[in-house]
């Protein structure tokens, strides 16, 4: 049997080729290699005796890493290519950002060489030792200080002027800066201004039996003409703040001139008179309802003026004080219509005959009805209405 008939069994790359029928004690020549199929392996036969099988050795090709790489390359030459670009350019922005990084931050001191310092700015800020500060700042917020605006003369007070200082301590302590914050001290001056700037209140007059009255006077309103006026005074007169010599400022204003009105100017109105002790009642400028009222004691007068009505109350128990400084109460009151703040109201009142109204002023400054009327208006009137008292 020739080699070439030999049949073979294989795992991997271990072959095991049967051993053929030899003749007795005559070894088997071995003239050529024999061929593995295409393997580029070197395989040795020996002959050995009394054996069931020839072992055989098999010796792979080996290749060293660099042959393996240059394998791969081969393989993958484009995607090799791109890798060592992308290498290359990593690198040089690597070396060039350290180059960089070391270039820029050589010019910079480090963080713990650099100190913070107060500027002392001459006029806004002023240093004193620690144990005089409250002194300097008393000193500072007591002086004279005063505001000419809408033809009257008015005080600045010490919290407002103390509002405008901010105090830091020096490094070690010792002292503290008092400084002076020109922007604070401007919004707080136009702040202080804007408590005399009042709208005008609108002249009200109503007609009834054809005759015009005037149940509101009207009053002329301000307004500041130089919004920037206030500014220019705080930024100059910041720097003598801390002097304590006493500070003026004037604010220019023009005079609003009032409008006047009818009661069609309001959807619903209520007129109280206390002179006449008469109440009258106008829904979208027409006179609806007349009712005779019992109004404030000339001890304990009615408020005049332009009111509105905030709070609503079917029946409450009422008490208070005598013009005499006695108390009194009255329980279940109803139909309560506040409309100024102190316990002023349209209400009810029972404890009076229907002879009394019209007659008497004899409350605590409330505008007094006979209980079914006062119902009335308690029904006809939300909350918001407008009441106006006069005499």
């Amino acid at each position: 049997m020739s080699r070439s008939d030999v049949p073979t069994s294989m795992v991997g790359n271990d072959f095991v080729v049967p051993r053929p029928q030899l003749q007795a004690a005559t070894p088997l020549p071995v003239s050529e290699p024999l061929p593995v199929f295409s393997l580029p392996s070197i395989v040795t036969i020996e002959t050995v005796a009394h054996q069931e099988s020839i072992p055989v050795s098999v010796i792979p090709h080996v290749t060293t890493p660099f042959g393996h790489l240059l394998d791969l390359m081969h393989r993958y030459s484009i995607a090799t290519f791109a890798l060592l670009v992308l290498l290359v350019a990593t690198s040089g922005i690597e070396v060039g950002g350290i180059y960089w990084s070391a270039h820029i931050l050589g010019g910079v001191q480090p963080l713990s060489n650099t100190r913070i310092k107060v500027a002392n700015i001459s006029g806004l800020n002023v240093l004193v030792p620690k144990d005089q500060l409250q002194a300097k700042i008393q000193a500072i917020t007591s002086q004279p200080a005063t505001m000419d605006i809408a033809g009257q003369t008015v005080a600045i007070d010490p919290g407002t002027i103390k509002s405008w200082l901010q105090i830091s301590a020096t490094e070690d302590g010792s002292q503290d800066y008092i400084h002076i914050k020109p922007d604070v001290m401007s919004k707080s001056l136009s702040d202080f201004a804007n408590q005399y700037v009042k709208a005008p209140v609108n002249q009200v007059t109503v007609t009834e039996d054809g005759v015009q009255r005037v149940i509101l006077p009207g009053q002329n309103g301000t307004k500041i003409s130089d919004s920037n006026a206030l500014n220019q005074q705080a930024s100059s007169t910041a720097k003598s703040v801390m002097d304590g010599t006493g500070l003026h400022f004037s604010v220019p204003t023009d005079t609003q001139s009032y409008a006047s009105v009818g009661a069609e100017a309001f959807d619903k109105l209520i007129d109280a008179d206390v002179t006449t002790k008469q109440a009258y009642f106008f829904e979208n400028g027409k006179l609806i309802k007349q009712y005779a009222s019992s109004d404030g004691a000339p001890a304990t007068p009615t408020p005049i003026g332009e009111f509105h009505i905030y709070e609503k109350l079917a029946s409450q128990d009422m008490k208070g004080y005598n013009a005499n400084g006695t108390q009194y109460f009255q329980p279940h009151v109803h139909w309560i219509n506040y409309f100024k703040e102190g316990g002023y109201a349209v209400h009810g009142v029972y404890w009076h005959p229907l002879s009394w109204f019209g007659v008497h002023n004899s409350s605590h400054g409330c505008v007094g009805l006979p209980d079914y009327e006062a119902e009335w208006v308690y029904d006809w009137a939300p909350i918001g209405t407008t009441v106006i008292t006069h005499a």
